[in-house]
């Protein structure tokens, strides 16, 4: 996923809502996506967005393989994203912005479809 994808899906979302209550929601799904695959005790920290890959790729780092398997079939990470980061040596970066993505698209069709 490129960066310039997801600042336009973050300018699609900002014509409906503020920069703080987007980022307020996108923090609430990270954290309710990591507490369904037994994660409870993590959550974005930081108020700047851009420290936020490295949060994650911190708490990914502490996770067994399972673990991450299981975080990432529940938050729908693609399989070809899988495929085309395992044998990466910037791996747990990857998946973070995939991660970071994927929870924006979920605020975006919270929002588009309610």
């Amino acid at each position: 996923m490129e960066e310039k994808d997801l600042n336009e899906l973050v300018r699609k979302i900002q014509l409906r809502l503020s920069r703080r209550k987007l980022l307020e929601k996108l923090q609430a799904q990270t954290h309710k996506d990591f507490q369904r695959a037994g994660i409870p005790d993590f959550e974005l920290k930081s108020t700047d967005p851009a420290a936020w890959n490295e949060e994650i790729q911190t708490a990914l780092q502490k996770l067994t393989e399972n673990e991450l398997q299981h975080l990432l079939y529940l938050i729908d990470i693609p399989e070809t994203i899988l495929r085309e980061t395992n044998s990466h040596e910037n791996r747990l970066f990857y998946l973070s912005n995939a991660i970071l993505h994927r929870e924006l698209m979920k605020v975006y069709f919270q929002i588009q479809f309610k």
